[in-house]
């Protein structure tokens, strides 16, 4: 079970969403969903991070900035593809995104290729890595900024074809209704239902949580590991943006969603941890004001 530290105060959403995508099989029903006419070839259980920490005072690494090299299965062996995943939950949608979507890019090639200069001669032709970028989209209004380099270009208009060809893929959970992520069949996005329904009225917040419980519970005796880790998500994205009066509603309304009386301890459990773990969190932030 996922174990609450004071580092989760910060950035607390992006953290929690980059816990969940770590698992090879929430990463494989992103992939399902963002790109399905590829998801097949990914070879998600042997996807290994790499970390994103290029060489520019101005660009750190961020830790809702995830890059997976993962096995890309094709009819002649498998070869590795760079899937780029940026989370953005702000409220307000970064128009730089684009750009700092590129950049990553080269400054991985870029890496690449100076690998390739330093191999003794006689050298294979240089070839670069693909590379799948996503905007991994979580704030409450669907994205209205720039979706590609061209649109952040200024006039004269005649420049614009000399832009680079570049757009990442976004993937917009503003777009999609709880309802239709409880039916996707896919345990990672029937999760996210929460975070589509944090700012429902109580009764309605409480029932699509409910039914996220109910759906996942199948999950706990083929991957008890991943079951931890969606129900410490869904419990926790729950009490953190939910008001305290209903933390002990949101914990008995997900106990009665399971039969087993070993899951609903197991609830009762997490459930307990964040709220101890939400008390020290109001003691920092007092301590800090």
């Amino acid at each position: 079970m996922p174990v609450f530290d004071l580092t989760f105060v910060r950035d607390f959403p992006n953290r929690a969403i980059r816990r969940l995508l770590e698992h090879p099989a929430n990463l494989r029903d992103l992939l399902t969903t963002a790109v399905p006419q590829l998801a097949d070839g990914f070879d998600c259980p042997r996807a290994s991070l790499v970390p994103p920490v290029f060489p520019l005072d101005d660009w750190r690494y961020r830790e809702s900035d995830l890059l997976f090299l993962i096995p890309y299965r094709t009819g002649k062996g498998t070869r590795p593809v760079l899937v780029c995943v940026l989370i953005e939950h702000q409220s307000e949608a970064d128009p730089r995104m684009p750009l700092r979507v590129l950049l990553y890019t080269v400054l991985f090639w870029q890496r690449e290729w100076k690998t390739w200069e330093e191999r003794p001669a006689p050298r294979p032709p240089l070839r670069l890595t693909p590379v799948l970028p996503i905007v991994f989209h979580t704030g409450p209004r669907p994205w209205r900024a720039a979706r590609s380099l061209g649109e952040l270009l200024a006039g004269p208009d005649a420049f614009r074809v000399f832009a680079p060809q570049y757009q990442p893929l976004f993937w917009d959970l503003a777009e999609q209704s709880p309802q239709a992520l409880l039916e996707s069949a896919a345990a990672w996005l029937e999760a996210l239902a929460v975070i589509r329904a944090k700012s429902a009225e109580r009764e309605e917040f409480l029932h699509v949580m409910e039914q996220v419980v109910q759906r996942l519970s199948g999950l706990a005796r083929r991957d008890q590991v991943r079951w931890d880790g969606l129900i410490w998500f869904v419990l926790a994205w729950a009490m953190h943006y939910r008001p305290q009066e209903e933390h002990n509603d949101l914990i008995a309304r997900a106990q009665a969603a399971v039969m087993e009386v070993k899951r609903r301890k197991e609830i009762r459990t997490v459930g307990q941890t964040i709220a101890e773990w939400l008390q020290m969190k109001g003691r920092q932030e007092g301590r800090q004001e």
